[in-house]
């Protein structure tokens, strides 16, 4: 058994390397066979190319983003725990990916949501774009 040190160290993959994934927020988790992904509000910092500066009354650039994972096998929940805050303004979120550590072809997620470990054979970050 493989002893992990939690640490954020996910901006060696080149699509998340001008993105903070701590201050993120996670608006919904889906699983399926092959597949985890996160719906995000991610913060992007001022290197990303679509970075814009915060709007009036926000700390971030702020990009609703999908963040999947194409998984080998099944993923391994050490929690699994979806609580729904609220903020200000009334939108729900389910924290923040708080640790992303990778050793290998392994990948650990751990926030408020849960903790997960997968063997990963690809991840994706892109945009939702609004209709």
């Amino acid at each position: 058994m493989k002893t992990w040190r939690l640490e954020n160290n996910y901006e060696i993959i080149p699509d998340l390397e001008h993105v903070y994934l701590e201050d993120s927020f996670v608006l919904a988790m889906d699983e399926t066979f092959g597949k985890i992904e996160f719906v995000l509000d991610a913060v992007l910092i001022e290197t990303h190319p679509v970075y814009s500066p915060p709007r009036s009354g926000e700390q971030y650039c702020l990009l609703k983003s999908k963040l999947a994972f194409q998984i080998c096998g099944d993923a391994l929940w050490h929690c699994k725990e979806f609580r729904a805050y609220t903020d200000a303004n009334g939108e729900i979120d389910y924290g923040n990916i708080d640790t992303f550590s990778i050793m290998g072809d392994e990948m650990r997620l751990v926030g408020d949501w849960g903790d997960v470990q997968f063997r990963c054979i690809g991840v994706q970050f892109q945009p939702i774009l609004a209709v």
